[in-house]
C-alpha cells in the first residue's frame, strides 16, 4: 500500500504523471505501475478514479467528501502496515483465510513491503506460532500455508492479533446488541464481555467461510450443561436467526471457553451465577498456608476467599482450556507490588504442585493483583484522628487539610488548631498531631500522641513514610529522622552491621549474624535451628541475591535486625547482602512490619545498581547513607 499512497500523493500534488516516470522514481516497471494504479482504482471507487489521459495518469475527484475519507482510512492502514507487529498480523491474516498456499511475492504485494522482509516476517510468525501447535510449511518458491486443527488456528489469532485481525473485523451491529443483552443480563464485567463478543467474531468469522471446528476432545465436553455452556447456547441461538445458519454443539463449546476463562465477574450476582470448583477452596488454605509458612505473614482472607475462589476457578479454566489474557496490562505489576508479587508467585507454585498445571507470567500478575487486594484488606484500620498545628492561623491549617486529603485515607477526621490552642486535654483526643514549620513542636509533646512536623514544601512521600516508621514504634526501636524512606535503615542500628569477606556464602553469613546474635544475648541456638528448617522447606535468599532469613523469637517484646554484606563482582553470582531477623512471637504482633520490609527488600533486589554498591561497602555510616539518600524504587526494565 506504501506505492498506492505514494501514487495518490504525486497525482495530489503533480495533477498528472507518465507511467515511465513513476517507474523510474519508483525502480519498478511501467506494468507494475498499471497494475497499482488499477489497485488505487479499487480503493478510491466510488469517490475518485486515476484515468490515463494523453499518455499521462491523472486524478479525478468525484466525491470531495467521501475521497477525504477513504484518503484517511488508506493512511492510517498505510502507517498501521509499516509497524512489524501489524504487517506480521497481516501476514498470517491472509494466510489464516487463504485456502491454497501463498508466495512470498505474493504477501509482498499484499502488505507493500519487500520479500526479503516478508521471509523475515515469517521466520518470526514460525516460532510464535510453535507453542501454540501451529505450523507454517511450505517454502519461499512454493508457497506458505498454515497446518493445524482449527481450534489450534483459531487459539492462535485470539492469542496473537486479537486487536489486530479480530477488532477490526465487520460484526453487524444486531449481533453486538445480543452479545451486550445477553453478557449483561449474565452480569458479566465490560472487559469480559469485550472478551466473549472477541470470540463470537471469530466463530462467526470462520464458520461462515467454511471453517468448522471438528469433533471438542473429552477435555472440553466438560463444559457441556455448564453455566458458561448455557451464555453461549443462548448467544448463538439468537445470531442463528440473525446469519441464517445453525450451529453444532461444537461451537457451542468454543463459545463456551470464553465464558468459563474469563475475568472473575465483579459483582456478587454475577459470582453467583458461577460458582467455584469443589477443589478451590482446600486449594486457597493451602496457598495461605504456604505464605505464612514461608513469609510468616499470616493474611486473614475471610472477606475475599470467596472472590478469590472463584478467580482460581476462572484461571484454571484458562490453563485448562488454553484460553489467554493480555499480558500488556499485568506486565509491569510485580514492579508496583513486590510484595503481593512474592505472594503470587508462593502461591503459582502451590497450583502447580497440586494441579500439575503450568501457570503463565500473566496469570501470576493477576494473582498479584489480588494479593495487593489481601494487603490492603490486611492493614486497613480505623479512621484517623489528626490534629493540624500552625503558628499562623487556621487558614494555614485548612490549606494543610486539602493536602493532607490528597494522601490519608478517607474518612481521616481533622483538628485544626493554633499554637495556643494544642494544649493536653485537646491532643490526648487524637492519634496524631501534623504541625507546621513554623511551630515548636517541644511544646507539643503531651503523652504518647506522637507529632510530625513537616518540611517548608509539602512532600507526601515524607508524610507516608514517617507515618509508617510512627505505625511500628511499638514493635521496634526506630530512628523517625535521617532515614529518609528506607525502613530497613530506620530499624538497623551501627552494632548490628557487618561487612563478610569477599566469597561469603549466604548460610554463613547468616549464621555469623546469628552468632553475634546470640553473643548478645538477644536470641538463642534454637532461632538458628529454627531458621536452618525454615531454609529446609524454602530459602530465603530472594532471586540468589538478597537473603532475608527471619523467624520468630519466643518471649521477645521487640523486633531484631541484623545486616550483612557481602563483596561480589557484577557479574559474580551469590548473595550480596543478608537481612537477619526475629519477630515476637505474640498475639498481638502487628506482621504488616514483614510486609513493609519485604517490599523494601524486595524492590532491593530488583535494583541491582544499588544492590551492587551496597555489597562493597564496609561501614555502617556508608551503608545507612547510600540507602538514606537513594531509596530503591527501581522501575519496570521495559521503562529503563
Amino acid at each position: 500500500m506504501d506505492r498506492e499512497m505514494w501514487i495518490l500523493r504525486q497525482l495530489e500534488t503533480s495533477l498528472t504523471a507518465s507511467a515511465e516516470a513513476l517507474a523510474e522514481r519508483l525502480q519498478v516497471s511501467p506494468r507494475t505501475i498499471t497494475n497499482a494504479i488499477n489497485t488505487l482504482n479499487r480503493m478510491l471507487a466510488p469517490a475518485a478514479s486515476v484515468r490515463p489521459t494523453g499518455g499521462r495518469y491523472r486524478l479525478y475527484i468525484l466525491d470531495p467528501q467521501e475521497y477525504s475519507q477513504i484518503r484517511s482510512r488508506l493512511v492510517r492502514a498505510t502507517d498501521s502496515l509499516n509497524d512489524p507487529r501489524h504487517r506480521r498480523a497481516q501476514e498470517f491474516g491472509v494466510l489464516l483465510s487463504a485456502k491454497h498456499p501463498v508466495t512470498s511475492d505474493d504477501l509482498a504485494d499484499i502488505v507493500c513491503t519487500s520479500r526479503t522482509t516478508v521471509l523475515a516476517d515469517i521466520a518470526r510468525l514460525r516460532e510464535a506460532l510453535k507453542p501454540l501447535g501451529v505450523r507454517i510449511e511450505g517454502r519461499s518458491n512454493q508457497g506458505f500455508s498454515l497446518a493445524a486443527e482449527e481450534l489450534d488456528l483459531r487459539l492462535a489469532e485470539l492469542t496473537l492479533y486479537p486487536a489486530e485481525l479480530v477488532d477490526e473485523y465487520p460484526i453487524d451491529d444486531d449481533i453486538v446488541a445480543v452479545v451486550s443483552r445477553i453478557t449483561g443480563q449474565a452480569h458479566l464485567s465490560k472487559p469480559s464481555r469485550h472478551y466473549v463478543r472477541r470470540w463470537l467474531t471469530v466463530l462467526l468469522d470462520r464458520t461462515l467461510t467454511g471453517h468448522p471446528l471438528d469433533a471438542m476432545s473429552e477435555e472440553y465436553q466438560r463444559l457441556r450443561n455448564t453455566p458458561a455452556h448455557r451464555i453461549a447456547s443462548k448467544l448463538l441461538t439468537e445470531a442463528e436467526d440473525l446469519v441464517s445458519t445453525t450451529f453444532p454443539i461444537e461451537e457451542e463449546l468454543f463459545l463456551a471457553m470464553s465464558v468459563a476463562g474469563m475475568r472473575t465477574p465483579d459483582s456478587a450476582q454475577g459470582r453467583q451465577l458461577f460458582p467455584a470448583d469443589e477443589e478451590v477452596p482446600g486449594l486457597v488454605d493451602a496457598i495461605f498456608e504456604r505464605i505464612a509458612e514461608i513469609m510468616q505473614i499470616h493474611l486473614d482472607a475471610d472477606e475475599l476467599a470467596d472472590e478469590f475462589a472463584h478467580h482460581l476457578t476462572f484461571m484454571l479454566n484458562r490453563i485448562r482450556f488454553r484460553v489467554t489474557i493480555d499480558e500488556e496490562s499485568v506486565r509491569s505489576i510485580r514492579y508496583q507490588y513486590p510484595v503481593a508479587h512474592r505472594m503470587a508467585e508462593i502461591s503459582r507454585d502451590v497450583i502447580e504442585e497440586r494441579t500439575g498445571m503450568r501457570i503463565s507470567d500473566s496469570e501470576t500478575g493477576l494473582l498479584t493483583g489480588y494479593h495487593q487486594v489481601f494487603l490492603d484488606s490486611h492493614r486497613a484500620c480505623p479512621y484517623l484522628r489528626l490534629a493540624i498545628v500552625t503558628a499562623t492561623g487556621r487558614v494555614s491549617a485548612h490549606l494543610m487539610r486539602i493536602q493532607l486529603d490528597k494522601v490519608l485515607p478517607h474518612g481521616t477526621k481533622y483538628l485544626m488548631l493554633t499554637g495556643d490552642e494544642a494544649d493536653e486535654s485537646t491532643l490526648a483526643r487524637t492519634d496524631l498531631v501534623v504541625a507546621t514549620p513554623d511551630v515548636d513542636i517541644t511544646a507539643l509533646a503531651f503523652g504518647d500522641v506522637p507529632v510530625i512536623q513537616l518540611g517548608q514544601v509539602f512532600d507526601p512521600a515524607e508524610l507516608i513514610s514517617r507515618m509508617s516508621r510512627l505505625n511500628l514504634r511499638g514493635h521496634v526501636d526506630l530512628q523517625l529522622t535521617g532515614a529518609n524512606s528506607s525502613l530497613l535503615m530506620s530499624m538497623l542500628s551501627p552494632d548490628r552491621f557487618m561487612a563478610m569477606p569477599a566469597g561469603t556464602d549466604y548460610w554463613s553469613a547468616t549464621e555469623a549474624l546469628v552468632a553475634y546474635l546470640i553473643d548478645q544475648g538477644l536470641v538463642d541456638e534454637s532461632f538458628l535451628a529454627t531458621l536452618r528448617a525454615r531454609e529446609n522447606e524454602a530459602t530465603m535468599l530472594l532471586d540468589g541475591l538478597v537473603g532475608f532469613p527471619h523467624a520468630t523469637i519466643p518471649g521477645a517484646e521487640r523486633i531484631v535486625l541484623a545486616m550483612a554484606t557481602i563483596p561480589r563482582r557484577p557479574e559474580q553470582p551469590g548473595a550480596r547482602v543478608v537481612f537477619l531477623m526475629g519477630v515476637p512471637d505474640k498475639a498481638d504482633y502487628d506482621d504488616t512490619i514483614l510486609v513493609t520490609v519485604y517490599d523494601e527488600i524486595i524492590r532491593l533486589t530488583n535494583d541491582p545498581d544499588l544492590l551492587n554498591r551496597l555489597s562493597q561497602l564496609t561501614s555502617y555510616e556508608d551503608v545507612f547513607w547510600l540507602m538514606a539518600s537513594r531509596p530503591c524504587n527501581p522501575v519496570c526494565p521495559e521503562e529503563r
